[in-house]
C-alpha cells in the first residue's frame, strides 16, 4: 500500500522532470541552429518605428533602442527614423517606409531589406555586415555604392559622403557657410521624399520653405524649424525638420552656429 500511494505522485514529478527537460533541450537545440548572437542595436530617433521580435505576432513600438536578433524585423512609418548601431562600428540611418529583417549566415548579419532603404552612415572594420536587396547580397560599401547610382539615375544630387571615422578632435573654429550649404543640397533627396509624400496628400502642391537650423560644436543638429513657408502643411513642415536633423557636420570649437537653407518645391 505504502508503495502503491507514493507511486502517481512520482509518476506526476517524473512527467514534469522530463517535460521540462524537453523543453529546455529543444530550446537550447533552437537557440544553436538559429543563433543567439546580438546582430544589431536598433536606436529609436524620430516618428513611427516598430520592432517584430522572432515568434512574436504582434509588434512592438520603439521608444528607446532595442537590441536585435535572428529574425526580428524592424519597420519605419512615413516619418519614421532609426539607426543601426552594428559590431565592428558599422551605422546605419534606417529611412522611412523601410522594413529589414535580420538574418545570419556564420558570423555575419544580413540585412534583409524587404521594403525602403537604409543610408551608411559609417563603415566600421571588417566585411561583417551583407546587405540583401531584392535578391542580391551586397557588402555594405557594395550597397552604398550601388543606391549613389540610382539616385543619380533617378536625378537626384548625390547624398553625403559615408564617414569613415568620428573625428574625435575638431579642427576648425567654426565652419563656413559654403561647408554647411554644400552639405545640405546632398541631402536633397531626402527633402524631395517629404514633398513627394505632400503631394500624395494634396497635388498639384508647390511653394518655398525656409529651413532654421542650430549646429552644436559636435556637429549635430539640436533644432530645426520651418521658419518661413508658403506651404502649410504641418505633416510636411514637420517631415523637411526630421530629415535635416539627421544631417550631421563636422565637429568644430566655436560657439553653436545658427544658419537657415531655402528650398523650392514645384
Amino acid at each position: 500500500m505504502a508503495k502503491n500511494k507514493w507511486l502517481i505522485p512520482s509518476l506526476i514529478i517524473a512527467g514534469f522532470f522530463f517535460m521540462g527537460l524537453s523543453w529546455f533541450m529543444s530550446t537550447r537545440l533552437e537557440n544553436q541552429s538559429s543563433g543567439l548572437k546580438l546582430l544589431a542595436r536598433i536606436v529609436y530617433n524620430s516618428g513611427e518605428v516598430y520592432v517584430f521580435h522572432k515568434n512574436m505576432t504582434t509588434k512592438e513600438t520603439l521608444k528607446k533602442s532595442a537590441s536585435l536578433y535572428y529574425l526580428d524585423t524592424v519597420e519605419t512609418g512615413p516619418n519614421g527614423d532609426a539607426t543601426f548601431e552594428m559590431e565592428g562600428g558599422h551605422r546605419l540611418r534606417v529611412l522611412d517606409n523601410t522594413l529589414i529583417t535580420m538574418d545570419q549566415e556564420g558570423e555575419k548579419a544580413i540585412l534583409i531589406l524587404k521594403r525602403g532603404d537604409v543610408q551608411v552612415e559609417a563603415l566600421g572594420a571588417g566585411n561583417n555586415v551583407m546587405v540583401s536587396k531584392n535578391g542580391q547580397r551586397m557588402t555594405l560599401s557594395e550597397y552604398e555604392s550601388q543606391l549613389r547610382r540610382e539616385n543619380a539615375q533617378a536625378g537626384f544630387p548625390e547624398m553625403a559622403p559615408v564617414a569613415m571615422e568620428t573625428p574625435t578632435t575638431p579642427t576648425t573654429d567654426s565652419l563656413s557657410s559654403e561647408y554647411i550649404q554644400d552639405t545640405l543640397k546632398r541631402q536633397i533627396p531626402a527633402f524631395d521624399k517629404c514633398y513627394k509624400q505632400l503631394l500624395q496628400r494634396t497635388p498639384g502642391t508647390v511653394g518655398q520653405v525656409v529651413m532654421t537650423f542650430t549646429i552644436e560644436r559636435s556637429g549635430k543638429i539640436v533644432s530645426a524649424d520651418a521658419t518661413t513657408s508658403t506651404i502649410n502643411n504641418a505633416d510636411f513642415k514637420r517631415c523637411l525638420s526630421e530629415a535635416i536633423r539627421r544631417v550631421e557636420f563636422k565637429s568644430f570649437r566655436g560657439d553653436p552656429i545658427t544658419s537657415t537653407f531655402p528650398l523650392s518645391f514645384e
